[in-house]
């Protein structure tokens, strides 16, 4: 729900003024960038939005007879609510006013919309000869009315009487333009000026983290692993916090990964360290480095592996299998993978 708190009381339509800092030929070619049609007035293919304006609440009396606004109308209907102020742009004078004019008016009455007042030219004119429609403002202008489709305007209401269109049609600088003036029909709602300062939101609950369970593989699943993929994840092979020495209980993976080694004395292994994503890059990056040297040097000390046969890689928070958001995840990040050197 929007807050309705600017009153606007107008005799009818506000003026069209050129943007600030544009001449007016500036602003005829100068399209709003991501502005979007009125729901109910379809843009035309080849025609593009030059004026884009919203209030949340206004008060104003759309002329629903002929005349001028120094004269005044014999009828106005008076609107209140949420106002947009679309001018749609149409191309060059080769575009028929009086086509465009009866196109709209058919969407409009073929649609169910209520049509309130039309006119065009000399309909739209007082007895004076002057016409609330300018060339080039397009509303509250006093010019005389010529002969012909020179200007034209729809007073409309949707179906659901909940939304009024105030259109114009006139042509100014080289081509034909469309103000159209909508109001979404509501009460205005006052500010509370003393409303209470809102509550903080509760601190979202911790999310329960389940411990990531480190299954033992044997020389066969790593076996297999690289065979089918060039690559396995080893699991159980855990560090100090931190740091890059390897805890005492990682020794039964690491004399795993030595066992299919000395199997396969023909196999030569990239030894790549992960991290998950907590902390700099470059440091993630370094550590991972260490991570996997400290690795290679195990199986080389302890497993007997002939140094030429492995090499130590770091990829850092590059390659994740999960998601580092929750601390299951960055666990599973935190990793060790062997990749088949193939020579």
């Amino acid at each position: 729900m929007r807050h309705k708190f600017l009153a606007v009381t107008l005799a009818c339509v506000l003026a069209v003024v050129p943007f600030p800092g544009q001449t007016p030929m500036a602003q005829a070619r100068t399209a709003i960038e991501g502005a979007v049609p009125h729901p109910m007035v379809p843009l035309p293919a080849d025609g593009y939005i030059t004026r884009d304006e919203f209030t949340d609440f206004v008060e104003l009396e759309f002329p629903a007879s002929a005349g001028d606004r120094r004269s005044g109308f014999e009828d106005t209907l008076p609107v209140a609510g949420a106002y947009r102020q679309v001018e749609y742009t149409l191309g060059d004078l080769e575009l028929s006013l009086l086509r465009l004019y009866r196109s709209y008016l058919q969407h409009f009455e073929s649609n169910d919309f209520e049509v309130i007042f039309t006119g065009i030219g000399e309909e739209l004119s007082n007895r004076d000869g002057f016409s609330f429609i300018s060339h080039e403002s397009g509303f509250l202008s006093r010019t005389p009315s010529t002969a012909g489709d020179s200007n034209a305007y729809i007073l409309a209401r949707s179906p659901d009487e909940q939304t009024v269109l105030a259109i114009s049609f006139f042509s100014r600088q080289n081509a034909r333009r469309m103000m159209i003036n909508a109001v979404e029909i509501e009460d205005m709602e006052l500010l509370d000026l003393f409303a209470p300062e809102p509550e903080a939101a509760p601190e979202p609950e911790p999310e329960e983290e389940q411990p990531v369970e480190l299954v033992q593989q044997d020389a066969t699943e790593l076996e297999t692993g690289l065979l089918q993929d060039g690559r396995v994840i080893v699991n159980a092979i855990l560090f100090e916090f931190d740091r890059a020495e390897i805890l005492p209980e990682s020794a039964q993976a690491l004399e795993t990964v030595s066992e299919l080694m000395r199997t396969r004395p023909a196999l030569k292994l990239l030894v790549v360290g992960h991290t998950d994503g907590v902390g700099s890059f470059d440091y993630n990056l370094r550590l991972s480095v260490e991570r996997a040297q400290a690795v290679v040097a195990w199986l080389g000390g302890h497993g007997g592996i002939d140094a030429g046969r492995l090499r130590a890689a770091g990829a850092g928070p590059m390659s994740p299998v999960t998601t580092n958001r929750t601390e299951s995840g960055r666990a599973q990040n935190r990793r060790v993978e062997l990749v088949e050197i193939i020579e």
